[in-house]
């Protein structure tokens, strides 16, 4: 298990993050964590800019406002999934079972 000390808002900066994920063959990442309009959304905007397909957990992120989970998700998704897509976690077991 890889374990991750962040200094920051998002997991990959100035952290090794990268490197690992690189080493292991990496491309696509599923996100969950809280909050969703700071660290989930600043980590799927740094994976992003490197590369890395990103999935958010819709269901396994949080805020402390509704409104502002419901905006970063929507944002997240916006022009054909620009940054990444969402889905839930039923969705996400049901996609990992079929594959």
């Amino acid at each position: 298990e890889l374990l991750v000390h962040k200094p920051g808002k998002g997991a990959f900066w100035n952290t090794g993050l990268e490197a690992a994920l690189r080493a292991r063959g990496v491309t696509h990442l599923l996100v969950t964590g809280v909050t969703t309009e700071v660290c989930v959304q600043s980590t799927v905007r740094e994976a992003n800019d490197r590369g890395f397909d990103c999935l958010v957990v819709a269901d396994a992120t949080e805020s402390y406002f509704p409104a502002f989970k419901q905006a970063t998700l929507e944002m997240l998704v916006a022009q054909g999934g620009i940054v990444g897509w969402t889905a839930d976690s039923a969705q996400v077991v049901a996609s990992l079972r079929a594959a």
